[in-house]
């Protein structure tokens, strides 16, 4: 009888111990094993309440996030006569379930950029209303100013794109005139052109001085259409990154005197950060137009080029 108990309790400690040395030889060998490389791991994606498309979002499809949180949109590239459409899914063959218009302003991002089918979409909420819209029509916006003048912004940004001046005569006050600046600072010497003057403008060959070069002193010696395409649509303003209502976008080390020579004047600036990575954001460039109203009219009274200075 007492050989049976220990016979027993003899099995149990073999069993333990076999046991024992199994687990340590599973151990062993998960430590030998090969770490798993970042593609063989799982792609976890996480739903939100806010997105209503059933699409699925890959981590390739992710287009880089910025380098800070944008609060509010403004529609740019798109006529007054066009709308932005805003999709139910990411995607150009989705029902269209809202139109957002040209004027269209402080509208909300819901979540990150992403990219697909060469589209950058971006889901958002407009008058209470959500949904997918192509994200490269919408700069991100700073400030407020009235409807009236977004629109009339636009018009003249377009106008400036078409290089079609003779479309802006009748925004231009027959006596305060249009100012040109090519660089933020407003001086005595820029050059006035009222709106008798814009039709021979547009097609003289003159050779006028519109200040002078940032840098060098040199003056600025250039036809109208040579002044154009360097110091007012030298990068597409109808459709820019960002844009301030009647609020400084850019920041230089040239001063911004708007204010001191149209102290009742509203400013629209539309703005690039930067084109080349190499040079860190020093080759930005913006277009500020400046308008002021009078008898309830408003009036076109600068085109100011805006870019780094030394």
């Amino acid at each position: 009888m007492r050989t049976s108990k220990i016979n027993k309790l003899l099995a149990r400690k073999a069993t333990s111990w076999i046991f024992i040395w199994l687990i340590t030889l599973l151990t062993m060998a998960a430590c030998l094993l090969p770490s798993p490389t970042p593609e063989q791991l799982p792609v976890v994606v996480t739903s939100t309440a806010l997105i209503t498309s059933t699409e699925t979002i890959s981590s390739t499809d992710s287009a880089p996030a910025p380098d800070h949180k944008i609060d509010q949109y403004a529609v740019v590239g798109v006529t007054e006569t066009e709308f932005l459409n805003l999709y139910q899914e990411s995607s150009f063959d989705s029902p269209i379930i809202g139109q957002l218009p040209s004027t269209g302003t402080s509208i909300k991002p819901e979540g990150q950029i992403f990219n697909a089918d060469n589209t950058n979409w971006l889901f958002v909420e407009y008058n209470n209303q959500k949904g997918w819209v192509d994200q490269d029509f919408l700069a991100e916006q700073m400030g407020t100013i009235p409807e009236e003048l977004i629109s009339l912004g636009q018009f003249v940004a377009k106008s400036l794109k078409e290089n079609h001046y003779n479309q802006l005569i009748g925004l231009i006050h027959p006596e305060i005139c249009l100012r040109f600046s090519p660089y933020s600072f407003l001086h005595q010497d820029n050059l006035f052109f009222c709106p008798g003057d814009l039709n021979e403008l547009i097609t003289s060959k003159m050779i006028y001085t519109w200040g002078h070069f940032d840098g060098t002193g040199h003056p600025i010696e250039l036809t109208f259409q040579d002044y154009h395409q360097k110091f007012i649509y030298d990068a597409d303003y109808f459709k820019p990154l960002k844009i301030g209502y009647n609020v400084e976008v850019s920041y230089g080390n040239s001063i911004n005197n708007i204010q001191e020579i149209y102290p009742d004047g509203m400013m629209i600036e539309y703005h690039f950060p930067g084109f080349d990575p190499q040079y860190g954001g020093l080759d930005w460039r913006s277009l500020r137009l400046v308008f002021v109203q009078e008898n309830g009219q408003w009036y076109l009274t600068a085109i100011i080029h805006c870019e780094w200075t030394i």
